[in-house]
């Protein structure tokens, strides 16, 4: 009796070993499943759109939001207009976004995908555009992504590709001066009437802040009220440069009152715009949005004062962006290229 009861407990180890190996081969298979349909809609996009010998591949955070879907499309037409010459594909960062744009039907997918499917597609040159804003932690993962491509070990031929990658907005102090001006251009008449006009910006935890990105919020400030005193700039995730802090200045500053305009600082108008700025469409806003938060210190916000749009809903600042990939190329400033590599 003892004889069989060993030999069935041995009989039903072995048979939960089979089932948790079949359990995990399966996962495995799942997850490259998903990973080669991916894989497999980028490439039959890039094949169908191959023309030319040269990619363009524009790389954003993505959004969830309605809104910023046409901001994308027009950026990319932009590009498209700019860079004729050249076959255009555009890519989120965000897993999470694309994700839910997925649910939605709105087919986004990563850089890597998309820049394997340019390398085997035989595409000699690709030029990678970031559509950040400042060169932080999503700035640099595209730079990684890039890295990785030029040094894949099971594609050796895509070290042959030429690369070029353009910065993101806020790259220089002379890209902050010139957003700076376009900014002032749509609000000039505002702020000379005594509005007081705000910019979100996302910004980067303290240690997250690669490249020393925050400081372009700072700097974009300082540019701002070189123009006009009543310009503020705070952010999201920034430490010591919250909606409280700029509150902290505005006051500093004797504005202790008066209408208070809001506008994001950020690609487009999504998540952060509506939530975290405008706090809701109800005429209270959230608690701890920014609307909320001016008004209870004493300023007029009203839902009206928030403009939802985002910096690249403006043409002139899409110009910025493209202006960075345009001089890489005019000045044969690649990130790799073979044939400097072999001299």
């Amino acid at each position: 009796m003892k004889q069989f009861r060993f030999m069935m407990m041995t009989a039903l180890v072995a048979v939960m070993s089979l089932s948790a190996a079949s359990c995990s081969d399966d996962d495995d298979d799942v997850a490259k499943s998903n990973h080669d349909k991916k894989m497999e809609a980028v490439t039959a996009e890039v094949q169908a759109n191959k023309k030319h010998d040269t990619a363009l591949l524009l790389v954003t955070f993505g959004s969830t939001w309605d809104a910023p879907q046409t901001t994308f499309n027009n950026m990319k037409a932009q590009f498209a207009s700019k860079f004729p010459n050249m076959d255009i594909y555009f890519s989120f960062t965000s897993e999470i976004c694309m994700t839910r744009c997925a649910a939605k039907g709105w087919n986004y997918y990563a850089p890597s995908f998309y820049l394997e499917a340019i390398g085997l597609a035989g595409y000699k040159t690709v030029c990678v555009q970031s559509l950040h804003v400042i060169p932080g932690e999503e700035f640099l993962r595209v730079q990684n992504v890039v890295k990785d491509f030029h040094n894949d070990g099971e594609h050796p031929e895509f070290a042959n590709v030429k690369v070029y990658l353009g910065g993101p907005l806020l790259e220089t102090e002379e890209d902050v001066t010139n957003v700076a001006k376009i900014l002032h251009e749509t609000y000039k008449s505002k702020v000379e009437s005594n509005n007081i006009v705000t910019f979100m910006g996302h910004g980067n935890p303290e240690n997250y802040n690669y490249g020393n990105g925050n400081s372009r919020y700072t700097m974009m400030e300082a540019e701002l009220q070189k123009l006009n005193s009543n310009y503020f700039v705070a952010t999201v995730d920034m430490e010591d440069n919250y909606i409280d802090d700029m509150i902290s200045r505005m006051q500093e500053a004797n504005k202790k009152s008066g209408n208070v305009i809001c506008h994001p600082l950020m690609s487009i108008a999504g998540d952060h715009a509506n939530n975290d700025m405008k706090g809701g469409v109800g005429a209270t806003a959230e608690e701890g949005s920014w609307r909320y938060e001016l008004s209870k210190a004493g300023y007029t916000c009203p839902l009206a004062n928030c403009d939802i749009k985002g910096l690249g809903d403006y043409s002139k600042i899409v110009s910025v962006w493209v202006s960075h990939i345009e001089k890489k190329i005019a000045d044969n400033d690649a990130m790799y290229d073979p044939d400097a590599e072999e001299e």
